[in-house]
């Protein structure tokens, strides 16, 4: 879902430099249909033995900016798709109780498949039984194979669900990931009522800001939630409708990486830039570094390369407020069109991160709130990263883009032109070849996403005043943001539009608290975080 004001402005940015990275591999994509396969986008998907099961979502397209979300235009089928076959099975989701129809076919809800135990939380829609659109308080529990198993034989579906109704599962547009058996809902937002472009006309709308934490126990006759817990961030937390993607580090430690999304705390609502590192005990935003090609969640897929130590996300399409142009410029659109973009954002070896555009774009304009969805028999470590050096070399079949949101190439912002109408559900799938060990490699694009704003605070500690000068690599909009140490935001201060070059400012804090605080500088989405001393 989509609310606050885009600027519409353009911007030309200077141009990306070339290389050629350490994992030496290109993407190619083909498309192909499954007759059968509707339109489909904002879905949950799992896999057995080879088939798809696709839950919830929406078949018409991207939302109106008032009255949207009809349920007429959910999906109101529990589907199952062989890809090699082309068969296609449905079942009604009117089969089920009520309460656990009407989530089941809800939009952009948060989903992990762990072996044969999809987790299905929140999402929000149209419910009969509460008389208004709401943000589901629930967690279902689906057995993957023999929900499968029933939807092709025809015997009854509800044995293989549980619902838990919680409030602490109310949130959608977040994303669900495991960490050891942890699972972390990261970021999203909580909506109720019939939705509106205008903020004012909402009921009632509040991001989570924060990594929520909980464990499933088995009980022999269920399951059963525990432990759970909330980390508060209202800056680097508050974000929705994004990427979140398992994670090596440089250290070889597992954890997450939340990638830009939408939209930042502030009157503008402009996307992120910036990414956040997520482990078991904290999480950390990465300071300079800029993610320009992707702000929506579109699909995704994790490789992990042992030999180089290098981690890289890719991305397929969706919408950005970057794109490059013919003559690879780096192009910003706040009005965050559709892109073809494929990219990928790479960390490397010495712990730095990289984004490189692939020169292989999507067949057409497409990748928002789609997914990826593995081929049968590709080599992975845990949370379904690819394992790069398992791979041979050449041409490698590694997984299918599935549903997503589509515009045709004339109008790449139907949102901001009111012409929601033209975009449809897609249902067609597009085939995602890793191919390895390219013999005669060209130098790809690898944009400059680094950044170093010269942030200086002093003195640090402070008792009444911080000092805080910047060395400005361009000019643009400047914003100061304090956060205590239970995340939350204490203070903001915008100083307009700076000059490139030094600047400095002056923040009185004698009124608040002693303690640890965090100071992020924030010029044009660039964030750069410095830890603070406030002493009395």
């Amino acid at each position: 879902m989509k609310t606050g004001f885009i600027f519409l402005s353009l911007f030309l940015l200077a141009s990306p430099h070339f290389t050629i990275g350490q994992s030496n591999f290109d993407i190619q994509l083909d498309t192909f249909s499954i007759s059968g396969l509707p339109g489909i986008h904002s879905f949950a998907v799992a896999r057995h033995e080879g088939k798809w099961l696709l839950i919830g979502g929406r078949r018409d397209g991207m939302h109106q900016k008032f009255n949207s979300f009809a349920t007429s235009g959910g999906n109101q089928q529990i589907i199952v798709v062989d890809p090699e076959s082309g068969e296609v099975w449905q079942r009604p989701l009117a089969e089920l109780p009520d309460t656990l129809a009407e989530q089941l076919r809800s939009t952009n809800m948060e989903f992990f498949q762990q072996e044969n135990l999809l987790c299905f939380v929140g999402g929000y829609g149209r419910s009969e039984v509460a008389q208004n659109h709401i943000t589901y308080p629930y967690l279902t529990l689906i057995d993957v194979g023999g929900l499968v198993n029933s939807v092709v034989d025809g015997s009854p579906l509800p044995p293989h669900f549980q619902q838990v109704r919680d409030t602490f599962f109310a949130v959608t547009g977040a994303q669900l990931q495991v960490l050891s058996d942890t699972f972390f809902l990261v970021g999203g937002h909580r909506f109720e009522g019939v939705y509106s472009a205008n903020s004012g006309d909402n009921q009632l709308q509040f991001y989570t800001n924060s990594i929520r934490k909980f464990t499933l126990e088995s009980t022999g006759q269920g399951w059963q939630v525990a432990h759970k817990s909330i980390v508060l961030d209202e800056l680097n937390l508050h974000r929705r409708d994004y990427n979140l993607a398992p994670q090596i580090f440089q250290n070889g430690e597992r954890g997450l990486v939340a990638f830009a999304g939408v939209f930042q705390p502030g009157p503008a609502a402009l996307p992120f830039q910036n990414i956040v590192e997520i482990g078991h005990t904290g999480h950390t935003p990465v300071n300079g570094f800029s993610q320009f090609l992707v702000n929506y969640h579109c699909a995704k897929v994790p490789v992990f390369d042992a030999v180089e130590n290098e981690m890289h996300t890719l991305f397929f399409g969706g919408m950005s407020q970057y794109y490059l142009n013919e003559t690879d410029s780096l192009i910003r659109d706040n009005r965050v069109p559709f892109v073809k973009t494929v990219s990928r954002v790479s960390r490397l070896a010495d712990g730095s991160y990289t984004e490189v555009p692939f020169q292989t774009e999507l067949p057409y304009y497409t990748g928002t709130s789609a997914e990826f969805v593995l081929a049968a028999g590709v080599p992975v470590l845990e949370n379904d990263m690819i394992d790069y050096e398992a791979l041979p070399d050449g041409n490698n079949l590694i997984g299918y883009i599935v549903g997503g949101i589509v515009t045709p190439s004339n109008q790449r912002n139907p949102f901001i032109a009111n012409n929601v109408g033209i975009t449809t559900a897609n249902n067609r799938v597009i085939r995602v070849s890793l191919i390895k060990n390219m013999p005669n490699a060209t130098a790809e694009p690898s944009l400059d996403g680094q950044f170093n704003l010269g942030v200086h605070v002093f003195p640090n500690p402070a008792n009444e005043a911080w000092k805080v000068s910047l060395n400005l690599p361009e000019a643009g909009w400047v914003r100061f943001i304090l956060q205590n140490a239970e995340g939350k935001i204490v203070r903001q201060t915008n100083l307009g539009q700076q000059p490139a070059g030094p600047v400095q400012h002056q923040i009185q804090v004698g009124d608040l608290l002693p303690g640890t605080y965090w100071l992020t500088v924030n010029l044009n989405g660039i964030f750069m975080e410095t830890k603070t001393i406030l002493s009395h």
